[in-house]
């Protein structure tokens, strides 16, 4: 999944797995694993935007997005978004669309597609295929591993494999571990990054999420010719989603990014309606 203000390389998203993170968690929203008895179905619609500073004298960013999920049956659920970006002086859209799918009680998957129109830090296509496997007693217990294929505007292309670790505790608490192992070409570039996220809340009240990240990237695009290439970087995100009702609410993300060329500082704002 996509999300604005928050690119790892020619327009990818980390905090992306944030939004994705807060979707499954809907499942597990008290700390239980399963569907509630008798299915409802369930969906919400978001708009928002955001801006973000740039050190070094790059432009500055800003973000405009509609997304949307629904969960349609007992064991199918879409999402999907929209986001018009403005990032180093270069304008594009981006479409996103998640498939994700219960295969039995222990077992789901999910399948994304994107691509974009303009943004030379947009990828022209990009397919992620993952795979979880819930474990324990009461399934809180969450195992993944993902596979993606980025191919840029240009002549780049990545292949990434993805893993993570996800445990509910009983009371309100979400501890998610995970990394990414890349291979960049041409030139087979080999990158790495990991990642820690904690939340704290229940559904329909609010979650509040930290994340902090870190590690190699082997290139990213800054201008329409320009690019960076392996280095670190870092950064640190706060997710704050409120209900305000049981039907609607806010979600205000702050993150900041770091590496050796220059410096970012986002936030983004967005209202939510559920239904």
């Amino acid at each position: 999944m996509y999300s604005p203000l928050t690119t790892l390389k020619a327009g990818r998203s980390f905090a992306g797995i944030l939004m994705f993170a807060f979707n499954a968690t809907q499942v597990f929203a008290d700390g239980q694993a399963a569907l509630p008895p008798l299915f409802e179905k369930y969906g919400f619609f978001e708009v928002g935007g955001g801006y973000a500073h740039m050190t070094e004298n790059n432009p500055n960013w800003d973000d405009q997005y509609i997304r949307g999920s629904w969960q349609f049956t007992a064991t199918d659920h879409i999402f999907g978004e929209i986001s018009r970006q403005n990032h180093f002086g270069g304008v594009g859209v981006y479409f996103g669309s998640t498939y994700t799918r219960d295969f039995n009680q222990n077992w789901y998957g999910s399948l994304n597609i994107g691509t974009s129109v303009g943004g030379f830090f947009l990828p022209e296509a990009r397919v992620d295929a993952n795979v979880y496997r819930k474990w324990l007693e009461k399934k809180n217990l969450v195992t993944g591993i993902g596979f993606t294929h980025y191919r840029a505007k240009n002549i780049y292309y990545d292949q990434t494999l993805l893993f993570d670790v996800v445990y509910y505790f009983d009371k309100p608490w979400i501890l998610e571990l995970g990394g990414r192992l890349n291979q960049s070409n041409p030139g087979g570039i080999n990158s790495g990054r990991g990642f820690a996220a904690l939340t704290y809340g229940r559904n329909k009240e609010r979650y509040i999420t930290v994340r902090y990240e870190e590690g190699t990237e082997a290139y990213q695009l800054i201008g329409p010719s320009t690019a960076i290439s392996d280095f670190s970087s870092s950064e640190v995100g706060l997710t704050w989603r409120q209900w305000m009702s049981k039907d609607y609410g806010f979600n205000l993300v702050a993150n900041y990014y770091s590496n050796p060329s220059y410096s970012r500082y986002g936030v983004m704002l967005g209202l939510f309606f559920d239904f």
